[in-house]
């Protein structure tokens, strides 16, 4: 399993979440416990990112454009 850090794209706080994923899939999520702005914590929405970010999802989004 590899972990990614990012940023939580909820509000505009920017609070650091450490993404775990295995291949293309997101398998959680946790509070970077390093970056400035939440120390580790997060919300309840920032904490259920994993749920609501899976790559089918995604891909299928980002590859239907109807204005083009």
């Amino acid at each position: 399993m590899a972990e990614t850090r990012s940023t939580c794209p909820y509000c505009g706080v920017g609070c650091g979440v450490i993404i775990e994923h295995a291949d293309d899939r997101v398998t959680g999520v946790r509070g970077d416990p390093e970056h400035p702005a939440n120390f580790g914590r997060l919300c309840t929405k920032g904490s259920t990112l994993h749920m609501t970010a899976s790559a089918p999802v995604t891909a299928a989004i980002s590859g239907s454009n109807p204005s083009t």
